[in-house]
């Protein structure tokens, strides 16, 4: 397994260079700074704002920039299409996009065994674990309806009323709005609509991703359930680092807010590429892999 390079010549550098990896978020984000980090200087980094700007742009820019890559965060995807990102990367067929498996980065460090490893962790691994797991358990319901949300407003994407084709039949403002008030296709949104929302749909729909979650208890444990993958990480991140780290700064005052994040998750993300989460070796490995490849 490859090391993380903390300390890139300038060739390798210039080597490395034209191929650029897009993220989400902007130049203050977790994302760049974090997979800047990871890499070790062997690809450009770039925050490029919202998911769906990245995949926009993944899908228009594939063809013709076969150096430029793209991650984003899960949010709706579904394990089968997340798993043929990674596996078929890059594809000469699709755009090079990978989906984080987990909802989104901050909940890389929010697994007890990565961030043990921290030299600022102040707590036991077990008080470690009950602070997250805590902390999870109070955005439970919450994340659950969310990812309804989610799962209905991905399915009101498609395009489920087909255009009109044949011109000759549009001859006047008449025809078109008959066309307009005949057209059995608003029938059959509607009826989507009514269906997608309907209080048994809803209700059927928050229990699968309660269960998928919890693993079918009405609690959360460590290893039963995807709830650690699927939970919103961002917001309870800075609560595990505020309650269970500590950072000196230069001063008397210990570091707190961005900066302290940054210190921790620089610490870990500097570890041994051997010691990182399966997901981000995966990413460094096919990086690594790609870059021999196009030189």
């Amino acid at each position: 397994m490859p090391k993380v390079e903390t300390n890139v010549s300038s060739e390798e550098f210039k080597q490395g260079a034209e191929h650029t990896l897009f993220v989400e978020g902007d130049e203050n984000s977790l994302d760049p700074q974090v997979i800047s980090k990871l890499l070790g200087g062997k690809i450009g980094v770039k925050p490029l704002g919202p998911s769906y700007h990245i995949r926009s742009a993944a899908e228009a820019m594939y063809k013709y920039h076969p150096k430029y890559y793209f991650l984003i965060d899960r949010d709706h995807y579904d394990d089968a299409f997340i798993e043929q990102r990674w596996s078929n990367f890059p594809d000469p067929d699709e755009s090079n996009l990978l989906v984080w498996p987990r909802r989104e980065i901050e909940n890389y460090f929010i697994i007890p065994d990565y961030i043990k490893q921290s030299e600022y962790l102040t707590v036991s691994f077990d008080e470690l674990e009950n602070c997250i797991q805590n902390l999870c358990n109070e955005r439970i319901f919450i994340d659950t309806a969310n990812l309804v949300i989610l799962e209905i407003r991905e399915n009101f994407k498609q395009n489920w009323i087909n255009l009109f084709d044949k011109k000759e039949e549009f001859r006047s403002n008449e025809d078109a709005i008959k066309k307009l008030t005949e057209l059995n296709d608003f029938n059959k949104f509607k009826n989507k609509i009514g269906l997608e929302t309907s209080l048994q749909h809803l209700k059927d729909t928050y229990d699968k991703y309660y269960n998928l979650l919890t693993g079918s208890d009405n609690k959360l444990e460590f290893n039963t359930g995807k709830w650690l993958e699927l939970i919103k990480g961002k917001p309870i991140l800075p609560l595990v680092i505020d309650k269970c780290f500590k950072v000196k700064g230069t001063g008397k005052k210990p570091l707190q807010g961005k900066d302290k994040m940054k210190a921790i998750t620089n610490d870990l993300v500097n570890k041994p590429i051997e010691n990182q989460p399966h997901d981000f070796q995966r990413l460094y490995d096919l990086i690594s892999k790609q870059i021999d490849r196009l030189h």
